[in-house]
């Protein structure tokens, strides 16, 4: 599919009516996971162009190692060692962006389709009768185009934080939908094989970031 073809599903997709539209797009030649790897993939690369369009417009690297030896200097650090820092920190801050750069680039499309699976066998213990190809085309149809806007939104002070929040409760509430066509599962269903998953994951996520904040207590409190 070609990028028009694609943007016109992803807009019929977003616009709904969500059960009566997945269900026709499942009958296209082009529901296939070919199709959704490629969109996810062009997802990742849509969100690493993006940012690394923004760090060389805005440069927030550049800026923050021009005010680092001034501010070493008042810590009490040598001019010698001040340079070192700031060496060590640059190069400390271009792994990191390469890094963040490779996990949107790799971990949009491996993180969605490993969600895929997740969602799949947890639909098949309530009787789902879809098949995992069918659904990860119908998740990337919508995922695809609200990754590629939550990064654009995401840049916007304050409000950006808030926006992909909002993006991402609407993409649980069409993989409701999503789940529901593909595999045949009536409305409280469909909502609890979403629901347990999504649960699972923040409980998960809560669980790494309590344990990442007592590690750094920890750590500040033996220096």
């Amino acid at each position: 599919m070609d990028l028009r073809a694609s943007m016109a599903v992803w807009l019929r997709v977003l616009r709904g009516p969500y059960e009566t539209v997945f269900a026709e797009e499942l009958q296209k030649p082009y529901a296939r996971l070919a199709t959704a790897v490629i969109w996810l993939v062009a997802a990742g690369l849509v969100a690493v162009l993006i940012w690394i369009l923004v760090f060389m417009l805005l440069d927030p690297m550049g800026q923050s190692m021009t005010m680092m030896p001034n501010l070493l200097a008042q810590m009490g650090f040598s001019a010698v060692e001040s340079a070192e820092l700031v060496s060590q920190m640059e190069d400390t801050a271009q792994v990191s962006m390469f890094l963040i750069l490779c996990s949107l680039l790799i971990g949009i499309p491996g993180f969605t389709l490993a969600w895929s699976g997740v969602l799949w066998l947890v639909a098949k213990l309530f009787g789902g009768v879809g098949n995992y190809e069918k659904q990860t085309f119908l998740l990337a149809s919508f995922t695809t185009p609200l990754v590629m806007i939550s990064v654009v939104v995401y840049l916007f002070p304050l409000l950006g934080p808030l926006l992909v929040a909002g993006l991402s409760v609407y993409n649980v509430y069409l993989t409701f939908f999503a789940l529901k066509v593909v595999h045949g599962l009536p409305a409280e269903k469909a909502f609890t094989a979403v629901a347990a998953p999504v649960v699972g994951l923040l409980v998960v996520g809560c669980c790494a970031v309590t344990l990442w904040l007592s590690i750094l207590a920890t750590a500040l409190g033996a220096a």
